[in-house]
């Protein structure tokens, strides 16, 4: 019960909450990369981290999961923390018509996201009844669009940002009522406050994407207490992923590496000076040695692992690693399912997280991702092709009708020649006929005649 009396009073008394909303990674996946995710287009799973990484994204996409920040509680508490995320990329059945250029332009070649994240502390009452004891809610909007090609040709850049309303609140529980200084009437307090991040990618080659994030450029107040004027501090984050492609036994390695700098009140020993974070992920097992015969040819199961320094936290650096295994599978060419799970181990407390999230993603197929000029030249160009082939088909046909012609004329010409050398056997025959009938004639002739002639 002291654990949570502290917890309490920390929350509620203390005019200096930066550890309240404390992102120790959004999804299972980045958890297990030690949120080394700065510049990776992976959708749900980095767009918390850097708005602008869904710029490029080519599936619709849903994500669910559910993790205990801290295990092993001793005073009849524990915590929750459920994510609900998507991700919906504009194409051309999903887009701002063109008759606007303005939005034609915001809606080509971007995506947008939401995202809720809620942390709550629950606990059982003196008359047994589970209770909400604090909570806190983060609901995002996020826009994010490539713009290569649009600041000038070849730039490589995409940029994106996230508009989020922080909630806070404390519930109605027996020791939140004990403290009569901010708690009357059995009301639920609670905190309002928006924040704006911004951040940009750029693809240094085909294999490294460098990002820099600054989160908090509006601080939201997150005071619970009337009149308090607590604010989340501000952050930058600085980093590069890494696509190796396969090494050795090691196929689609990849390696994210980063800095985190955080803009706190030097006093307050809560919020570390800075964090260092490194991650890997490698793919094993494909799916054409298990499964034979599928369309699904990629490996199955993904290994992560990942460390993250922070400097000065709590008057100590803090070194917590992290590990996980992700499941990956294709169905039907456009459904997709990622099943992920984390564990992290903050070395310092001897304490360990579990998370496991489920990402559906729909795999849109590219030609949904031309717009009304390209698909008016497409269609020019497939009715060209229709008419190449139509005509081609009419050659081909008439070819085929001379060929057969010609085998008719050569078939006839061989008939012909054939009745003719009948025609001149007949003829011939005759002609002979005639010349023995004539030589019969004469024969006969010539004997009458010496007969008349001995006769006479």
């Amino acid at each position: 019960m002291i654990k949570y009396i502290i917890v309490v009073l920390i929350l509620i008394i203390n005019s200096y909450i930066y550890s309240a909303f404390e992102e120790s990674g959004c999804t299972a996946r980045s958890k297990a990369l030690s949120e080394s995710i700065f510049a990776e287009f992976d959708g749900v799973n980095s767009m918390n981290y850097n708005p602008a990484t869904i710029g490029m994204a080519k599936s619709i996409q849903a994500y669910i999961s559910w993790d205990t920040p801290y295990l092993g509680l001793n005073d009849g508490t524990f915590i929750n923390n459920i994510n609900l995320m998507g991700v919906f990329p504009f194409f051309n059945k999903f887009t701002i018509p063109a008759e606007n250029p303005i939005a034609s332009f915001i809606s080509r070649r971007g995506a947008i996201g939401i995202s809720i994240k809620r942390l709550s502390l629950t606990g059982n009452n003196l008359d047994g009844s589970l209770s909400e004891i604090y909570h806190e809610g983060i609901y995002s909007l996020i826009y994010a669009k490539d713009l290569n090609d649009v600041i000038f040709r070849g730039a490589r850049i995409s940029a994106g940002v996230r508009f989020s309303l922080y909630d806070i609140g404390v519930g109605n529980y027996y020791d939140v009522i004990a403290n009569n200084k901010v708690y009357s009437d059995g009301a639920i307090l609670l905190g309002l406050g928006f924040g704006l991040d911004v951040g940009l990618t750029y693809d240094f080659s085909e294999e490294i994407k460098i990002g820099i994030i600054f989160k908090n450029l509006i601080q939201p107040k997150i005071s619970i207490i009337p009149d308090g004027q607590d604010y989340l501090p501000g952050e930058m984050r600085l980093g590069l992923n890494w696509n190796f492609g396969d090494l050795y036994f090691l196929y689609k390695f990849k390696l994210g590496l980063g800095m985190i700098t955080y803009g706190r009140d030097a006093t307050d020993p809560r919020q570390p000076d800075a964090a260092y974070v490194a991650g890997i992920e490698f793919k094993e097992l494909p799916a054409s040695l298990l499964v034979k015969g599928k369309s699904y040819k990629d490996e199955l199961f993904a290994i992560r692992m990942g460390v993250k320094y922070q400097d000065n936290k709590i008057n100590e650096d803090i070194v917590m690693i992290s590990s996980g295994l992700g499941f990956t599978y294709i169905f039907e060419k456009l459904h997709q399912i990622n099943i992920d799970y984390s564990l992290e181990y903050i070395i310092n407390m001897g304490s360990f997280k579990h998370a496991i999230g489920f990402t559906y993603q729909y795999l849109i197929p590219k030609s949904m991702f031309l717009y009304k000029k390209q698909l008016e030249e497409e269609e020019e160009v497939e009715n060209l092709l229709q008419v190449v082939e139509w005509k081609t088909n009419v050659i081909l046909t008439n070819i085929n009708n001379i060929n057969l012609y010609l085998t008719n004329i050569y078939s006839n010409n061989i008939l012909i020649n054939v009745e003719s050398n009948i025609s001149n056997i007949i003829k011939l025959t005759n002609e002979i006929k005639q010349e023995e009938i004539k030589q019969e004639v004469k024969t006969n002739i010539s004997s009458k005649t010496k007969q008349q002639i001995k006769k006479r």
